[in-house]
């Protein structure tokens, strides 16, 4: 999940390459929600690591080598054991991706590794499945807008 303080970062970075983010500096100011014009433009310019990650998983998936982003993008959840069984390896996709990365922290957060690690820790405990499918949901509306500015 992407913060406006991490839109701010990353036009700042992008603006100590020489870019001009005078416009979409204002519109992360100016919005009360994450303009997407402003995360298409980043990742135009610097391909965030979270849309890299999400790629991937789609290539895998074309490849016949993982089911996990077609369990990710269906409308069909499914039986709620696949449901724990897709966040719980999308956990650990996650954490191998982030292995690579330079700067692991961003991306953790903004695959929403500490919120999946919490709501699969609170089914361990209550085997309350409404945060699980909830999260689930949020994680493919996530891949879709991260597809969707590709």
């Amino acid at each position: 999940m992407l913060k406006k303080n991490d839109l701010i970062l990353l036009l700042t970075q992008l603006q100590a390459t020489g870019e001009d983010v005078t416009a979409q500096l204002r519109a992360v100011a100016k919005s009360s929600d994450i303009p997407l014009d402003v995360v298409k433009f980043i990742n135009d310019k610097r391909q965030l690591d979270v849309t890299g990650f999400y790629e991937q998983l789609r290539k895998s998936y074309n490849n016949k080598r993982s089911s996990l982003y077609i369990n990710l993008v269906r409308e069909d959840i499914g039986e709620p054991e696949e449901v724990l069984i897709t966040l719980a390896s999308l956990n650990l996709q996650i954490l191998l991706y982030a292995k690579h990365l330079e700067n692991p922290q961003m991306f953790l957060s903004h695959s929403r590794a500490e919120e999946i690690t919490r709501v699969l820790n609170n089914y361990y405990r209550t085997y309350d499945l409404v945060p699980v499918m909830t999260l689930r949901n949020l994680v493919r509306s996530d891949l879709k807008v991260f597809e969707s500015i590709k």
